[in-house]
């Protein structure tokens, strides 16, 4: 039931510079300087019958130029100031050096594996840095096993190695070098090591370009960067179980596929295919000119399984969207690298795990993201103070999971805030003052809550309000008469609180008004004779409460032609029926019943009343 609201409501909607991360070798990449960000015009999107993605402008955003990834270092290099052991002791580095680095004697070279021995390097010395090194013995007159390189510079062999470009097998160990350099940045080497993993069998694949008509080169430098997306995007497609997705899956991984197919020859911008709905369409995959990926689109895709790590890779994307598919576990911390992201979208999935973690909603976390929606998953934590930095944010939904704690008043930071959508959570707290700061706020739902208190009287200065739902929680004190001001209010939704004193006449201020909902509180006094000028009203409902008086001949007929619902029972309201009830040509249900209401039933002529249904 409740998806099906969430839907309906939908369909009447209309820098941080990247962390570099310093290893113990020369041969990885540093992770790559922050991308200029876009301008990007604002995003709002409405979730439709047809389950499509309706942006209010192109799906594609401005193109951007970004950075190129600093030189790496070779294997065989060393980086300044880690100059080799004086006293000729050596670790397990040492050792592999000597044996596979060293010129060649009798041991050839193809018949190094390059993949068991680059890993276990990292791992080795990225090892030795958790411990305590041990005391440098003092100087003995036998010669160092081990070559000294001056700290100014690095030098390199006189004799070829394995990652040289002369060596039959570079590409290979360059590409695999550039792989595990990816894992130990994104936290992922032990996943590497695994051969059915995600990574290792994405690691198989782009090894078997280099046996392609046409290999990858693994010698030139913007190929190796474009090389480590591509690498990236083999990972999730095997992550998020790409050989079922509804479109580009490459069950046979034929690497001549046609356009649209992912895992198909070594232009990965060609591999989004276009969806075309109702709505218009889009590409599952947007590169800009210089082959950096800007948008992925997944959306409705059967993906299943985590978001890899891998993900952070991608540095210049703009906007993630993958809605409607069963993707699991939690987002990953490497989101905080893709600095320039504007849209984060998993709605409807079935993950957990904190939504708001610090390296990405942190102090340093994201700073131009504009939509982030995550409803209806089982996502949990708290807001964050920090979310108030999120200044550029449109859209934040995060409905339906397992969040706690209180909405903080760093919330009024957010002035271009559009929708905030946090329905059926367990955040509790009052409604803090600084929400009135959000003057461009259309939509808020906040139903199924535990919030407390007052509606402060700063809200109703958010005069843009379209759809306000408080319902389910435990609002006190009394409407305030501002709510007159809200005249674009179509939808408003108190019931089911504890709010007391009368109904404001106000209301008849809000033209606009269809659904007003009041039933279930502690509401005494009249009911306004104001109703009578919402035309646009179509479901009333004010029962269970304790309103007095006698029910306005205004709610029939006249100017609400429109109303189609109404409720007042269980009041204690008095007099008669209003001989024209049966004027509301539209109405389909009429209840109130359990009132003091005296008198008979007015005689419905003929023509009225032809499409009620219940009438108590």
């Amino acid at each position: 039931m409740r998806d099906d609201r969430h839907r309906r409501r939908r369909e009447r909607m209309g820098g941080r510079p990247l962390k570099k991360t310093l290893f113990a070798m020369g041969a990885l990449l540093s992770a790559p300087a922050a991308c200029e960000q876009s301008s990007g015009g604002r995003l709002r999107r409405r979730r439709t019958a047809g389950n499509q993605y309706e942006s209010s402008h192109a799906d594609r955003p401005d193109r951007q130029r970004g950075n190129l990834l600093p030189n790496q270092r070779r294997l065989t290099e060393e980086a300044p100031g880690e100059a080799t052991d004086p006293g000729g002791a050596h670790d397990a580095g040492d050792d592999l050096a000597r044996r596979f680095f060293l010129p060649p004697s009798k041991r050839e070279l193809d018949e190094i594996d390059m993949r068991e021995l680059i890993l276990q390097l990292h791992l080795e010395v990225s090892l030795s840095f958790v411990q305590t090194p041990a005391p440098t013995p003092p100087p003995t007159n036998r010669p160092t096993v081990s070559p000294t390189y001056s700290t100014d510079a690095p030098s390199t062999s006189t004799a070829p190695t394995v990652t040289d470009c002369e060596n039959e097998g570079t590409c290979a160990n360059r590409l695999y070098e550039q792989i595990v350099g990816v894992s130990v940045r994104v936290g992922t080497v032990e996943a590497l090591a695994d051969p059915n993993s995600p990574q290792s069998r994405a690691a198989d694949w782009i090894l078997e370009e280099c046996d392609a008509s046409v290999p990858i080169d693994p010698c030139t430098e913007s190929q190796l960067l474009l090389n480590e997306q591509r690498y990236a995007l083999a990972v999730m497609y095997f992550a998020l179980g790409g050989n079922e997705w509804n479109s580009g899956a490459n069950s046979e991984l034929i690497a001549d596929a046609s356009p649209g197919t992912w895992l198909s020859g070594l232009n990965y911008c060609e591999w989004g295919t276009e969806i075309s709905g109702a709505n218009g369409s889009y590409n599952q995959l947007v590169c800009d000119e210089f082959g950096n990926v800007l948008n992925l689109n997944l959306q409705s895709n059967n993906m299943i399984g985590q978001i890899p790590p891998e993900m952070g890779v991608l540095v210049y994307m703009t906007s993630y969207i993958s809605f409607f598919n069963a993707q699991s576990g939690p987002i990953p911390t490497t989101l905080g690298l893709i600095t320039p992201l504007q849209t984060f979208d998993v709605e409807s999935n079935a993950m957990d795990g904190d939504l708001f973690q610090p390296e990405y909603a942190g102090a340093d976390g994201l700073g131009e993201v504009v939509n982030f929606r995550a409803s209806l998953n089982n996502f949990r934590g708290e807001i964050p103070a920090e979310i108030g930095q999120w200044t550029k944010l449109q859209n934040l939904w995060f409905a339906d999971n397992e969040i706690t704690g209180t909405i903080p008043t760093e919330i009024g930071n957010l002035v271009d805030m559009n929708v905030f959508l946090f329905y059926k959570n367990q955040v509790s707290g009052t409604i803090p003052t600084e929400i009135g700061n959000l003057d461009k706020l259309t939509w808020i739902d906040m139903e199924d809550n535990q919030i407390v208190g007052p509606i402060p009287e700063e809200f109703y200065t958010n005069l843009e309000l379209e759809e306000v739902i408080f319902k389910n929680n435990s609002l006190s004190s009394s409407l305030s008469d501002s709510i007159g001001d809200l005249t674009k209010l179509a939808t408003f939704w108190a019931s089911f609180n504890q709010i007391t004193g009368t109904i404001p006449a106000t209301f008849g201020f809000c033209t606009a008004l269809e659904e007003l909902e009041l039933q279930n509180n502690q509401l005494t006094g009249p009911i306004p004779n104001e109703f009578g000028d919402m035309r646009a009203l179509e479901f009333l409902s004010l029962e269970q409460n304790g309103l007095e008086g006698t029910v306005p001949a205004g709610l029939f007929g006249g100017r609400l032609m429109s109303l189609r619902i109404l409720y007042l029972n269980n009041n204690q309201l008095t007099g008669t029926i209003p001989e024209n009830y049966g004027q509301s040509i539209r109405l389909k249900d009429l209840w109130m019943n359990d009132n003091q209401l005296t008198g008979t039933m007015p005689i419905i002529a003929e023509g009225e009343f032809l499409f009620l249904g219940e009438c108590e």
